[in-house]
């Protein structure tokens, strides 16, 4: 697929047929997502992967104050994970800046990174002929704790998300068609949000 079609073809997709994926595409997501710039080449993002049915249950089980669950028939679910102490660590060995704690970082790069990653995973998944929905793990922080207990994610690590991944389902491979064009209708112009120059 051309690229920009890729770019223009990119939505948020909240059903999904329970067709399984093709690891090799799978795997393409993942590979593609560490393929982002990062701050000092720490690459301090990490993927919780939930592939398949047993898989997906156990991340719909951390989860669940996500009800109705949208997307929850998507076959994958990738948790991307910010990880700030990798940051720290990388700068604390560079003299010359001389960033000590997290709070030293004047944008919190982990988090910019993991971003970045989570993008290329969205167009890769359009790439594939795929749907992705991209979409918050808590509905406050005083539930991410709980969420990163219930995975094993470590303390100091920072899921960003969660990216549901699969086939559309019906519906929504019916009304892609108009979703796009309704989506570019509703864009703000770039005249109201770029700059030049100056604000």
């Amino acid at each position: 697929m051309d690229f920009e079609d890729v770019v223009r073809r990119r939505r948020m997709v909240r059903e999904f047929s329970d067709r399984p994926l093709d690891p090799e595409v799978v795997g393409r997501i993942i590979r593609n997502a560490q393929r982002g710039p990062s701050s000092g080449f720490t690459q301090g993002f990490d993927f919780v992967v939930f592939d398949g049915t047993t898989d997906v249950e156990r991340f719909w089980q951390a989860v669940p104050h996500l009800q109705p669950r949208q997307a929850a028939s998507a076959p994958l679910v990738i948790v991307p994970v910010a990880n700030s102490s990798a940051y720290v660590e990388t700068y604390r060995n560079r003299p010359e800046v001389g960033r000590e704690v997290a709070d030293d970082f004047p944008v919190p790069y982990w988090f910019t990174d993991t971003g970045c990653a989570v993008m290329l995973m969205l167009l890769t998944a359009v790439d594939a002929g795929l749907g992705a929905f991209w979409f918050s793990v808590a509905p406050t922080s005083k539930e991410v704790p709980a969420f990163c207990a219930a995975l094993g994610i470590p303390e100091g690590f920072h899921p960003v998300g969660a990216i549901a991944i699969g086939h559309p389902g019906t519906a929504e491979a019916a009304s892609s068609v108009e979703a796009r064009r309704q989506s570019a209708q509703s864009r703000r112009d770039p005249s109201q949000r770029v700059h030049r120059g100056h604000w």
